[in-house]
């Protein structure tokens, strides 16, 4: 959970220290073992560092050898390889942190060092000699890195809130980006942010910068499936599964110097990430502190699964530290500043997170870990499988798992026709035509709780095309192409999850978002996505000697992380819309947020399913007026 930020000037002035010394103190959370930044002519790096692994202890930057400066926010998983390729001894490897290992492969490879790592990274590398800067970002955006270019300077730090340390940065909002999220538009656009002229650096980029000011970006890798796994067997590709996956957690677990925690459903993915990891932890003398966010006991919702159940199978394995969040009185109005502040997101419950990582933080941890990413890489979940295997003419296949399927869901003929088989041969175009008639052929637009001017507004502009708004099924693309979007989507934009923990004084990662799993994930036929009845053929197979009987027996579907939110939102959304109301001074809130459609949202049924939709998109749009009036107040 490290921090970097810094400073190249290109209008003649040196980096001003007292300005460094500023967005220093604003990234101090992430930085309880030290802080420093260094001011040489026109550049300026600083760091600041969180223990986590125990390389750590040897960190002292910002680094200078020569003429070259460095800093970095990294977990380095290739540590050897390197060492070997570069000709770093054993000996010295031992006592070397990874930002050394860094410095020396840029000394090997220069600008071109970025495909050689692995890990989680953000580093910032200024070349005296050459004159010019590099910032550069991990494979799959796990660390991020936000970035002003300004007139005369460019200013870059972990966390948006320390560019605001330097003078000349603006703060503004971005309309176009806050109407994006109120409209929900399925096309992420690389690099936005919700703030005016601050762009976080995509994944796999790495920026060069010179001494003019000159911006040239390089994308150093694509996600795609990954040439050593195409063209193989089943027994190739559960051998795999297993050795990659292993290997991914490991590398995040085995050097820890604090227990790990995990954000823990009980499902395959972070049910995978408990089972691998504990092992390892427990030679350490520690535990995985598993948290589950469930109902209070005895409780249950009319929609959604309670993972309660579910993680209990674990608590039996002497490696779980087995934890409960449970909401009491939490919300999503809750601190909605900071929330928005830190992570620039409309989207999701925060204030899960935010109790989930306190307990993480009260228990000793450093290191946060979820199961996110496991669907859209290597645990392939689509709607429509049946329909699939139908489409493609294997009939004898179609059989065999249309009665293995009802079998493991327990599922009637109808159902399992209606759930598993229509969705895959119905063409996009049919879904969307169903679904426009579902709401009378009202504009998808029109049904958001977003101002109708504002919309319009956007859409004249060229800002959302409102045939790529999000729909509760794909509409916009499925199977590869699904999961080929959801990677780029997630990949590319702000590192929510872990600027949200960071708050909390941890570290975060995503062993299923590792380059090396998605590489493997997107190389898996689709024959073994779905296999004997059920998603997951392959989790199943690699792991079925380490994951409980309850979870192998289970049939699809996710544990909810928010179970208790409809409810919630239908008690704590009304006063947020009374406060939002007496808020919109000379409307300045409703321009962008229709408050009579958020109003008509508050009727909302728990037994129906398409209420919760509503209530849940409501509750953000109210959110986020929240944000937008106490940013604004923050200019006054």
């Amino acid at each position: 959970m490290s921090a970097i930020f810094g400073i190249l000037r290109f209008d003649g002035e040196a980096a001003a220290p007292r300005e460094l010394e500023r967005m220093g103190k604003t990234l101090a959370h992430r930085g309880p073992d030290g802080r420093r930044a260094v001011a040489e002519g026109p550049v300026g790096l600083g760091h600041c560092l969180l223990r986590v692994n125990q390389e750590d202890y040897f960190e002292a930057q910002p680094i200078r050898d020569g003429a070259v400066l460095l800093v970095a926010d990294m977990r380095l998983d290739n540590r050897e390889a390197l060492a070997a390729e570069i000709g770093i001894t054993d000996a010295a490897l031992r006592d070397m942190p990874d930002s050394a290992v860094l410095l020396a492969a840029y000394r090997h490879w220069g600008a071109e060092l970025a495909e050689h790592l692995l890990g989680d990274f953000t580093f910032a590398i200024w070349d005296g000699a050459a004159r010019n800067l590099l910032l550069g970002r991990d494979h799959m955006g796990q660390r991020g890195l936000f970035y002003h270019h300004g007139e005369g300077f460019l200013v870059f730090a972990t966390e948006v809130q320390a560019l605001w340390a330097v003078e000349g940065v603006p703060r503004r909002l971005s309309e176009d980006a806050i109407g994006r999220r109120l409209l929900m538009s399925v096309d992420r656009i690389p690099g936005q942010t919700i703030f005016e002229h601050i762009t976080v650096l995509p994944n796999a980029t790495v920026l060069r910068i010179d001494a003019g000011g000159a911006l040239s970006a390089r994308r150093y890798w694509e996600i795609r499936a990954g040439a050593q796994h195409r063209g193989r067997d089943e027994a190739y590709f559960v051998e795999a599964y297993r050795s990659t996956v292993e290997e991914a957690v490991a590398c995040r677990v085995r050097r820890l110097i604090r227990p790990p925690a995990l954000c823990f459903s009980g499902g395959f993915d972070s049910g995978t990430i408990a089972a691998l990891s504990g092992p390892i932890v427990a030679r350490q003398g520690r535990k995985v502190i598993a948290i589950a966010s469930v109902l209070e006991e005895g409780e249950t919702r009319r929609f959604g699964p309670n993972a309660r159940a579910a993680a209990e199978a674990y608590r039996p394995c002497p490696f779980i530290d087995l934890r409960f969040y449970t909401r009491g009185e939490d919300g999503i109005f809750d601190d909605i500043e900071t929330s928005f502040a830190i992570t620039h997101n409309i989207i999701g419950t925060p204030y899960v997170r935010r109790g989930i990582y306190r307990i993480a933080a009260e228990a000793g941890a450093r290191l946060v870990m979820d199961g996110h990413g496991g669907d859209s890489s290597v645990n392939m979940r689509s709607r429509g499988m049946l329909g699939r295997i139908l489409l493609r003419g294997r009939l004898f296949r179609f059989a065999r798992e249309f009665r293995l399927r009802m079998r493991a869901t327990g599922r009637r003929p109808r159902h399992v026709l209606r759930q598993d088989v229509l969705p895959g041969l119905v063409p996009l175009w049919g879904i969307a035509a169903v679904l426009a008639a579902r709401r009378r052929f009202i504009p998808m637009w029109r049904t958001r709780p977003i101002s109708d001017a504002f919309a319009r507004a956007l859409i004249a502009r060229g800002v959302v095309d409102p045939a790529r708004l999000r729909e509760r099924y794909p509409v916009e693309n499925r199977w590869e192409a699904r999961r080929q979007a959801l990677l780029r989507n997630s990949a590319a934009g702000p590192p929510v999850q872990r600027t949200l923990a960071a708050s909390s004084g941890l570290d975060f990662s995503r062993p299923f978002r590792d380059k090396r799993v998605v590489e493997l994930g997107l190389a898996i036929p689709e024959s073994l996505q779905f296999r004997d009845g059920q998603e997951r053929y392959l989790a199943r197979r690699a792991f079925g000697d380490r994951l409980p009987g309850r979870l192998l027996a289970r049939g699809p579907g996710n544990d909810l992380e928010d179970p208790d939110f409809f409810r919630m939102a239908k008690m704590q959304t009304p006063a947020a819309l009374e406060t939002t109301r007496a808020l919109d001074r000379d409307g300045r809130l409703s321009r962008y947020v229709d408050l009579e459609k958020v109003g008509a949202a508050m009727a909302a049924d728990e037994n129906r399913r398409s209420d919760h939709t509503r209530l849940y998109i409501a509750s953000l749009a109210i959110a986020t007026t929240r944000f937008i009036a106490w940013f604004d107040r923050s200019n006054e």
